[in-house]
């Protein structure tokens, strides 16, 4: 299968097109939501409650959990329109179409047709277009003004019908474009192609692209039609393209019966395509919607599912041949190496795919650049990284990662599963191994250099150490500093190093160290956010951002001015659970955001995508429950309007537990509500 990707968009790699998407995906199974499996269209309402068209029903889903609404017709939904101006819901099904109000009751429409009119059978689409409700069959279209029910005034039989710019388009049973104005039915714009079915109408550049279920695609304006973006409509060909989204970037969302969702940007001409690989249950995608918070929801030929098409983060994983769980990503000028737990991989510049680095099999770790040349922490010891291949340099009791010393520029440390390594840089530029460093025997993982050339070393299990180095560089004077201080400090320590300054996550916060003192003491700008929290990430990138992961809150610090920060929560928190938490690590040598490494491969995250904009939609409460006694003291009608004042509700003294039903469509994953009170 090709899986087309635009990776510009990431501004990760500087890639032609090819690749996955990446996007978190979240899928309903019919076992979910407890109905049919075809879902075909979709609406919300003001409360942002999202409505389904599906086989045995409607669907409702209120951001907490799943409701089927037969409407007692025994019929098939085919499809939905939400009026804001009544707060009705409109339905088109099999042979009947009405309206929805109140508690879910169903009002049909067709028994005010003349006779004559009535035998129709799906009512494929409906629209909303200047007070005028439109009902759209094959045999026939509906206008419905509130009062009454007429039909246009035409012999023709259609197919699809469309809503774009204001206009509404509908298309004979041979494909020929036409235009609904009221009741009237008018040729619309030329056409190329004939005796094609048109899946989509999308306004653009004074005109309207027109694609057809073929995969096809034309512009056609007042002036002609012409074929419009032949790689896009190569790579829709055959694949049966059922309906055509614009959404409200400069994006299209493209549904095919047989490769699902492919999104293509009309700016920069690339698209990317979502799949079964990325999350889907199936390929055949019949429809898609865009909800009020920007997901794109996916109505599948057995199933639902919302993607996160504005998502700051991004999978890196086996899309492009990268295996194993991730440790760090360095992009340099040939490429991109990352370490795993399988061992190097290089993705070139140019390329789509990664190439494992033969002879390192095996964990690897840290990625560094040292006078110039990258070099690679490993199992086996240090690897030097050129030309998108590896060689080995060093044979050590594994090797974390290594360091240019800022106090004696001409040689560098490398911390060891065992103690430290020493390194002399050599004439050519290239680290010469000179040994183990003596007196010191613990796991150096996190290790850091302060201002009078002291080593710190955070030993996650055993503590602070403070490492004085012989003039030689030979040997080492060590003193375990945590040991005069009491817990959080003694063990679970993770040392990084922020605006040149040293600080220990622990299990109680984070806290800063004072390199001449050796006082440790609690960080103030993060004792507002984090507070007592388990931490374990602290790492700074190379926009300033301080990125935090905590244990109930993902984010970062935003630099406002020297010594200002703002605290920003982070999208990262719905895939806390995909994470490396064996090694979690942040890779911040990216041209654009940072990596941080994830159970398969990596996450790709954009800070500056980080979007917090408030919206005027509130928790709602839509039920109180008395369940002691069993008896409902408050319910509000789904379409019924919001009370304009507040109201009192009568709680009988014997009432011992209450029981409170939410609506809430800003959370941070579907399984996984983050409420505060």
């Amino acid at each position: 299968m090709v899986r087309v990707v635009c990776i510009l968009a990431l501004g990760l790699f500087s890639m032609a097109a090819f690749a996955s998407s990446g996007y978190p995906v979240q899928s309903f199974s019919p076992g979910d939501y407890k109905a049919g499996i075809q879902n075909i269209d979709f609406a919300q309402n003001r409360d942002m409650t999202l409505f389904v068209a599906n086989n045995l029903g409607v669907l409702s889903y209120n951001g907490t959990g799943w409701e089927v609404h037969s409407l007692r017709q025994g019929k098939k939904q085919r499809s939905l329109a939400f009026d804001e101006n009544t707060n009705r819901l409109y339905v088109g099904s099999q042979g009947t179409f009405g309206y929805v109000e109140d508690d879910w009751r169903y009002v049909a429409l067709e028994d005010s047709l003349p006779p004559a009119f009535r035998d129709f059978d799906e009512v494929w689409d409906v629209f909303v277009l200047d007070s005028n409700i439109y009902f759209c069959t094959f045999q026939q279209i509906f206008v419905y003004d509130g009062k009454t029910v007429q039909p246009v005034e035409t012999s023709l039989r259609f197919n699809r019908s469309f809503l774009a710019n204001g206009k509404l388009f509908t298309q004979t049973d041979k494909g020929r474009l036409l235009e609904v104005r009221g009741r009237t039915i008018a040729d619309a714009y030329p056409q190329n192609l004939s005796n094609r079915i048109i899946s989509g109408v999308v306004p653009f550049d004074q005109g309207y692209l027109l694609f057809y279920n073929s995969g096809e695609i034309e512009h056609t304006s007042s002036f002609g039609a012409k074929p419009a973006f032949g790689q896009l409509a190569d790579a829709l060909r055959g694949k049966y393209v059922n309906h055509v989204l614009k959404l409200s970037d400069t994006r299209l969302a493209i549904a095919t019966q047989t490769a699902g969702i492919f999104l293509f940007d009309l700016r920069n001409q690339t698209f990317e395509i979502i799949t079964k690989e990325d999350g889907l249950l199936t390929n055949a995608c019949l429809r898609t919607f865009q909800d009020y918070s920007g997901n794109l929801w996916v109505g599948m030929q057995n199933g639902i599912a919302v993607v996160d098409i504005n998502s700051p983060m991004r999978f890196v994983n086996k899309a492009i041949d990268l295996h194993g769980s991730g440790y760090e990503a360095f992009e340099a000028e040939e490429g991109t190496y990352f370490t795993t737990s399988n061992g190097i991989y290089f993705l070139p510049r140019s390329g789509s795919s990664c190439t494992f680095l033969k002879g390192t099999e095996g964990p690897a770790y840290g990625i560094q650049r040292i006078a110039g040349k990258l070099y690679a922490g490993h199992h086996t010891g240090l690897f030097l990284l050129e030309r998108g291949e590896a060689r080995r340099v060093a044979e050590t009791d594994g090797m974390w990662q290594v360091k240019q010393l800022a106090s004696q520029p001409q040689y560098a440390i490398g911390g060891t599963y065992s103690g430290l390594f020493l390194f002399r840089i050599g004439p050519k530029m290239e680290l010469i191994p000179s040994g183990k460093i003596a007196g010191f025997e613990e796991s150096s993982r996190f290790f850091e250099e302060d201002r009078q050339g002291h080593l710190w070393v955070g030993q996650f299990y055993k503590g602070l150490y403070r490492l004085t180095l012989s003039e030689d560089l030979k040997s080492a004077r060590a003193e375990e500093v945590s040991a005069s201080y009491p817990p959080p400090l003694d063990e679970q320590l993770i040392l990084s190093k922020i605006d040149n300054d040293l600080y220990l996550s622990t299990r109680a916060g984070i806290f800063k160290i004072d390199p001449q003192s050796g006082k440790i003491a609690e960080a103030e700008i993060f004792a507002g956010e984090i507070g007592e929290q388990i931490v374990y990430l602290l790492a700074q990138d190379r926009e300033q951002n301080i990125h935090v992961y905590a244990e109930n809150s993902i984010g970062f610090y935003k630099q406002i001015s020297p010594n200002n920060y703002a605290f920003i929560p982070s999208s990262l928190y719905q895939l806390r659970y995909s994470f490396n938490n064996d090694l979690l690590y942040v890779s911040v040598n990216t041209r654009q955001g940072v990596m941080f490494n994830a159970n398969e491969g990596f996450i790709h995250y954009l800070p500056e995508l980080e979007s917090h904009v408030g919206k005027d939609r509130p928790l709602l409460i839509s039920r109180v429950v008395n369940v002691t006694e069993g008896k409902e003291l408050y319910a509000r009608k789904p379409f019924s309007a919001l009370p304009d004042s507040i109201g009192m509700i009568a709680v009988p003294a014997r009432a011992r537990v209450l029981r409170f039903d939410v609506e809430y469509f800003q959370f941070n994953s579907f399984s996984d509500k983050q409420f505060r009170y």
